[in-house]
């Protein structure tokens, strides 16, 4: 599709959540506009932390941002037919001890008074009810269960095609070629990419939103210039996923779980119910980074590990994480789900910042560059609205507040997701191996 003449060209790279995101709203916002959208191979990117059997969709947040922008993403899910068919609204259940169910139930009730189905729940109450599937599950330490009947998860991939798609379709071109570099002018000024390929693509406007890659890709593209580097403003980290298979004759109690969030010591886990072909995934919460010395600019960086099975669902994962996820499964569900192999293993990659705060900004050194990332594990389920926010970004209309909020140079004050900050690095992990 030709460019009218007063729009401007947009690179959008990476077709993760803030990619697919962007570069439907962009299409939808500005029909006329050149909007290209790039990644590695066909859509969804396997590697992508967006792609996935299934993500937690919710509104459940202590920040009270998080929440109002969750609320909004939960009427896309529920009502606009483009997301309803992925949205399963399950209910999702807290475990903990430190007070993020209260502090939620706080906020709802402040944001939504009598109209809020947040509820706190004995845990006697709570493990009798569900048909009793948490009876056997580890729930030491806990004084009170947080629970909102109105949380869910989604279908990840496939509503990350189907938005891709729906993109594709209003015009936007998708390139599978990946990127490996950015192109800058003597000023700093960002021109286009080099693709994987070899091809140079232009335009006016440059988004980077590769996710785990990014400060990689910067330090790849400009290794002595020291001011478009990333230099700690996030990180690339992985939390551990597993899912196995329930056979038909053991679905029945499983199908009225909620989600599940056991932020207890002994577990830090979650869990996603029962797929409708009866598959039951969790995560272990802890991340951790890989750090590597980037050898042309000087700077130790941590990056998604350059062997593919450590991105994607395998069995190439240390034997200390698929310990500590084997720990969740257990504790999660007790013997509900006793003698029932673990299928997949996966290493799931994204960008963490120091407060779990987006980037979603013009990069200040270099002009025609936007970086939009540092989704932190919590990013997917604003897939029907973030694009939204990073188009108002691009036009210099973003809301005051969310400008400071998600901007490049700010303060890293405050937690939107704490427990997501990486506390190790992968070769320290017991099991690892180089190759």
């Amino acid at each position: 599709m030709a460019a009218h003449s007063s729009e401007p060209t947009y690179l959008i790279l990476g077709a993760g959540c803030f990619g697919a995101s962007t570069v439907y709203h962009l299409i939808t916002e500005k029909p006329n506009a050149r909007v290209t959208l790039i990644d590695r191979g066909p859509f969804p990117n396997p590697t992508a932390a967006a792609h996935d059997l299934n993500k937690i969709i919710r509104a459940d947040y202590p920040d009270l941002v998080y929440m109002k922008l969750a609320l909004e993403a939960q009427d896309q899910w529920r009502y606009e037919p483009l997301f309803r068919p992925f949205y399963h609204e399950t209910g999702m259940i807290f475990v903990e001890d430190f007070g993020m169910g209260r502090k939620t139930y706080d906020n709802y009730k402040t944001l939504l008074g009598e109209k809020s189905s947040a509820e706190l729940l004995d845990p006697e109450v709570a493990q009798q009810s569900f048909d009793g599937v948490f009876k056997t599950a580890n729930w030491t330490g806990v004084k009170k269960n947080f629970y909102n009947s109105r949380s869910g998860w989604g279908e990840a991939d496939k509503a990350m095609t189907a938005l891709i798609q729906a993109a594709v379709d209003l015009g936007v071109q998708y390139v599978g070629d990946g990127v490996s570099k950015l192109l800058f002018d003597d000023t700093s000024k960002c021109t286009g990419v080099l693709t994987g390929n070899g091809r140079v693509l232009h335009a006016d406007r440059i988004v980077l939103a590769t996710g785990a890659s990014i400060a990689q890709l910067l330090a790849d593209s400009a290794p002595r210039n020291k001011q478009l580097q990333v230099n700690g403003r996030q990180i690339a980290a992985a939390a551990t996923s597993c899912y196995l298979f329930v056979p038909e004759n053991r679905r029945e109690r499983l199908k009225n779980a909620p989600v599940v969030f056991n932020g207890l010591d002994h577990t830090h886990g979650e869990s996603v119910p029962l797929t409708p072909d009866g598959y039951l995934k969790f995560n272990f919460e802890t991340s951790f980074t890989n750090f590597e010395f980037h050898q042309e600019s000087g700077q130790m960086i941590s990056m998604p590990p350059m062997r593919r099975s450590q991105s994607i669902w395998s069995q190439d994962v240390p034997d200390e994480l698929k310990e500590k996820v084997q720990i969740a499964v257990k504790h999660i569900y007790g013997k509900e789900v006793e003698g029932l192999p673990i299928k997949n293993y996966r290493m799931c990659w994204d960008a963490v910042t120091p407060n779990q705060d987006w980037i979603i900004s013009p990069h200040p050194q270099s002009e025609n560059l936007f970086i939009v990332g540092g989704g932190s594990f919590h990013a997917w389920k604003f897939l029907p609205i973030v694009g939204k926010y990073v188009v108002q970004m691009l036009d210099g209309r973003l809301d005051g507040n969310l400008t400071k909020k998600w901007a490049w140079d700010r303060s890293d004050q405050g937690a939107a997701c704490e427990m997501y900050i990486p506390r190790r690095d992968l070769k320290d992990m017991k099991g690892y191996r180089e190759s």
